[in-house]
């Protein structure tokens, strides 16, 4: 063999090596990027949180608090926590005024200016409120009592994302003017 011949050898010996160290040769292992928010609907409970087909996108998730057809109430307050390393909590709509994170539902009628209608994010925490004011006409809570959102961050991978309520901080005005405490059912969310 030359003196070429065996630099060249050389060379390409290197080379398979580095491509062989660099995981060369075979398919990535790094995870698919995700592209869209998969929300599915808790299949039990009082109180659900459930997906709003209609104001949901791909990539940003509008989900709708409605309570029980056998109960009235003036309000409602709840705390969610989401994995913020995946997912950002949201205004509802874009016109929405900056930093809002929660809209009214359907259920109550919050009256004129000003309305009982709060959202708070503090870390991966959303705390809201939603009610009407007085307690004199309380009204069925088997509606959506009101609206977060949730939009997928860019650049994550597929898999799941962490969503939860707080069961020490969700509360109800009930219909005989009392705050009572409820648990949320909450559905499963992916990235995907």
């Amino acid at each position: 063999m030359t003196p070429t011949n065996k630099l060249l050898s050389g060379f390409a010996a290197l080379a398979l090596v580095g491509l062989l160290a660099c995981g060369g040769g075979g398919g990535s292992s790094a995870p698919p990027t995700a592209t869209s928010l998969a929300y599915t609907d808790p299949t039990s409970g009082s109180y659900l949180l459930k997906k709003n087909t209609a104001l949901s996108t791909a990539t940003h998730l509008v989900l709708d608090l409605v309570g029980p057809a056998s109960t009235t109430g003036s309000g409602v307050t709840a705390t969610f926590s989401a994995d913020t390393t995946k997912v950002t909590w949201a205004n509802v709509a874009v016109g929405d005024p900056a930093g809002t994170f929660i809209q009214t539902g359907t259920a109550f009628n919050l009256g004129a200016a000003p309305q009982i209608l709060k959202g708070k994010v503090t870390g991966n925490t959303l705390q809201v409120t939603a009610a009407q004011k007085g307690t004199g006409s309380p009204v069925s809570l088997n509606a959506p009592l009101l609206r977060v959102a949730l939009d997928l961050k860019v650049s994550q991978p597929a898999g799941a994302v962490t969503l939860s309520a707080d069961a020490a901080k969700c509360q109800v005005l009930d219909g005989g003017g009392t705050i009572t405490p409820i648990t949320v059912s909450v559905g499963t969310l992916n990235a995907q």
